[in-house]
């Protein structure tokens, strides 16, 4: 027996939305990002936006290593 559209519950008939690829960014001293992949710095105007596009953020501290990725949003926003 085949199951047509109408079949279906409401969250099977949702188109199922891909996950955002992490945006992976490096901060370097005086609080810079940069983004590797597009080889750019990125303002905090462009670290807002991305957010609200609905982004994935990761931002490494490049000479500890540490995972800083909401103190820079958080610093950002405020």
């Amino acid at each position: 027996m085949c199951r047509t559209a109408s079949d279906a519950s409401p969250l099977e008939a949702m188109p199922r939305k891909k996950p955002q690829p992490i945006l992976q960014l490096r901060r370097y001293a005086g609080s810079r990002l940069y983004d590797p992949e597009s080889k750019t710095y990125i303002s905090a105007e462009d670290l807002q936006r991305f957010r609200m596009e609905g982004h994935r953020i990761s931002v490494r501290d490049v000479e500890t290593g540490q995972d800083v990725t909401e103190a820079c949003i958080n610093y950002r926003i405020h």
